[in-house]
């Protein structure tokens, strides 16, 4: 395992049972620097990345960096340091998914992303989606079916979502497709490409959910024409929780996704506010932002955020491929190792995935036996 290899497999789901006695130490593990400096590790065997990225003594730091910032001010680096994550943290991202920095919003978490989207569309029209998406994102999207709103839920065979049935559901009535690029249930990858076509020649709004794919495995939003996405950053982020993106295509902003929080601040075009009155202004006068910044709140999560600008310098240093490369390894042994049998096995995509996943015949057993043995 050379020094670029990742420390986390991020398996979402319970090991159990397994054929054969379980040696943690022939797992293939990445070398100990990097090894080190994720603290959780010496307390237990983590495989739940997927869940919640361990907190990196990298994330701390920085996070320890914005707490002195605040607390002592700017002097020594502090205001620096909290600059330039501020000026580069869009464009990072923006690198990472294959988007402009202009494409780049905060946001606090992923479903308020794609609740951007949803306050955008239509009054009429009708919602595709299927039951591999979040739970959390089915639960908001079926309140909107009891409000009125039409919506179609494409049900998985097999654990694995059909692409001709999400393609027989959009017709010329579909607003919006919104899916997980990653499934959180079994690491299911979305057809995402063929959908967008599909979508797109109807005039629809495709919208993913990209927290289990952005720092886990290498995506264009570009080139897999999704309109809009988001994520949280406090899985393959190594974030905190508060802090997340959201991207939105260029052509979208103001138009399909209009604004929506008009963030930034007014300025009063009357005495004694102004010495002299501006005739071709409103007596409140507002510049509306231009970029994807556009959709943000206001001020944001910005300890989190410095959190998360040094988990996407990491990523940078070691690589979103070779983190994909080391997840999809661990969770080959794994398989190997649990007996199928007894838990099923319904990862549909292994070889592409950071997330596997086994049913299990008595849960609550298997996590107290999981937490006996120093397993997250």
């Amino acid at each position: 395992m050379n020094r670029r290899r990742f420390v986390q497999a991020g398996m979402g789901t319970a090991l159990s049972t397994v054929a054969t006695p379980f040696d943690h130490h022939a797992l293939v593990m990445p070398s100990n620097d990097i090894r080190s400096q994720f603290p959780r590790l010496t307390e237990e065997v983590y495989l739940n990345a997927a869940g919640m990225m361990p907190l990196s003594t990298f994330s701390e730091q920085a996070l320890n960096k914005y707490a002195a910032y605040q607390r002592l001010g700017s002097k020594e680096g502090r205001g620096e340091y909290f600059g330039t994550m501020r000026t580069d943290i869009r464009r990072m991202f923006g690198d990472l998914i294959g988007a402009k920095e202009s494409e780049i919003g905060l946001v606090h978490c992923t479903k308020a992303g794609e609740q951007i989207v949803l306050d955008s569309l239509p009054s009429a029209g009708n919602i595709v989606t299927n039951d591999l998406h979040f739970s959390g994102s089915l639960h908001n999207l079926i309140g909107l079916k009891k409000a009125g709103r039409e919506l179609r839920i494409v049900k998985a065979r097999d654990w694995k979502v059909d692409i001709n049935e999400m393609l027989d559901a959009i017709d010329q009535d579909t607003v919006l497709v919104t899916v997980a690029l990653v499934s959180n249930v079994n690491g299911h990858l979305e057809d995402i490409k063929t959908i967008a076509d599909a979508a797109h020649a109807r005039g629809a709004i495709v919208f993913a959910d990209i927290i289990q794919a952005a720092g886990a495995i290498p995506i264009n939003v570009h080139e897999l024409e999704i309109d809009v996405a988001s994520c949280s950053c406090y899985k393959w982020l190594f974030g905190i929780h508060g802090s997340g993106f959201i991207y939105v295509r260029q052509d979208l902003q103001g138009t399909k996704i209009p604004d929506r929080l008009f963030p930034g601040h007014v300025k009063n075009n009357y005495p004694p506010w102004v010495d002299e009155v501006d005739s071709s202004a409103d007596e409140y006068s507002y510049h509306a932002l231009t970029d994807a910044t556009r959709y943000q709140p206001g001020h944001v999560n910005y300890m989190g955020y410095c959190a998360a600008f040094e988990g996407l310098r990491f990523l940078k240093t070691h690589g979103v491929e070779k983190i994909l490369e080391h997840s999809v390894r661990l969770n080959k042994q794994l398989l190997r190792q649990v007996d199928t049998e007894r838990h099923p096995f319904i990862t549909p995509d292994i070889h592409a995935s950071p997330i596997t996943s086994f049913i299990v015949d008595d849960r609550d057993e298997v996590i107290k036996r999981l937490i006996e043995a120093r397993i997250a």
